[in-house]
């Protein structure tokens, strides 16, 4: 299925993913004051394939269970390691960082696809990547709000999740292109959901969330992650992958940061015109990648 231009309804879902998205960094800073990393990694991982096992009983006959490996990358550079890295950054960066950082992914995504998966590129690709990262950036630094902190480690496992990110879109984009977004997510989340159960275990999660006082709301604040952030969102990501093309699809995280100003903005928190101006050159950018 060849890629073609993005039409009102991607863009709906764009936006839509970025609401979805945008907040779930502030639901992986406070789900982290309760489970350490691993924990909170391991029990939305664990949720999420849960909330899949349905989904995949339904597209069983849909799936094409040769293509086992792609869709082991699905599952680990798609969510698990990137979700880890995130949670343990988190404990040390703002969720602003966190989620300007992020706006890295179409930049890798660029550069692997190039390098690796025989993405063609364009002047319009490249210009239109970098003024979105600018956009997302002016958005962080000049935004009153944001509380920029952290340090180069941890502002650099972000930076790492992001190439996971990249790699889980060229992957899905040259080797699932044709399965159904619904059968990829859930497919991955069942060759993969014995390990996280595993892992759950061991790192003594299960016996956080009954013993903590707090346990029952930091899984609230994972179940929004795993339902919302890991199954429906994954869905729709992957559709968008599949309806239009990588850069298109990645340029979902340059419309993070505009998520995160507006979920501050229904917290109480002022909008600036730095934020309108933000937003228009982080959509420009956009416009010139998906060209």
């Amino acid at each position: 299925m060849p890629s073609r231009q993005p039409s009102a309804f991607d863009w709906f879902l764009m936006f839509l993913l970025a609401a979805i998205w945008g907040a779930s960094f502030l639901f992986i800073k406070r789900s982290v004051t309760i489970f350490n990393p691993m924990q909170m990694a391991m029990w939305r991982m664990v949720l999420a394939t849960v909330l899949y096992l349905p989904i995949a009983a339904a597209y069983w006959s849909k799936i094409d269970w040769r293509r086992w490996k792609p869709l082991v990358i699905v599952a680990f550079c798609g969510s698990a390691i990137p979700n880890f890295f995130f949670a343990v950054a988190q404990q040390h960066v703002s969720s602003s960082l966190a989620g300007v950082l992020n706006s890295l992914t179409p930049l890798f995504t660029l550069l692997i696809g190039t390098a690796f998966f025989a993405m063609n590129f364009s002047r319009n690709k490249i210009l239109g990547v970098a003024i979105g990262l600018a956009g997302a950036v002016l958005l962080v630094l000049f935004n009153a709000s944001s509380g920029v902190s952290g340090n180069a480690f941890f502002a650099g496992l972000c930076v790492l999740a992001t190439v996971c990110y990249a790699i889980n879109a060229n992957t899905v984009n040259t080797q699932l292109r044709e399965q159904h977004p619904a059968g990829i997510a859930s497919a991955a989340f069942v060759i993969t959901g014995g390990v996280f159960m595993v892992g759950l275990w061991l790192s003594g999660g299960w016996a956080v969330a009954w013993q903590h006082p707090e346990g029952m709301i930091g899984l609230g604040y994972i179940f929004y992650l795993a339902a919302l952030g890991t199954v429906i969102g994954s869905i729709m990501y992957f559709w968008l992958l599949q309806r239009t093309s990588a850069i298109f699809a990645t340029s979902v995280t340059y419309l993070l940061p505009i998520g995160a100003i507006a979920i501050g903005a229904l917290d109480g928190e002022e909008i600036g015109v730095i934020d309108f101006v933000g937003t228009a050159v982080i959509l420009l950018g956009v416009y010139l990648a998906r060209k």
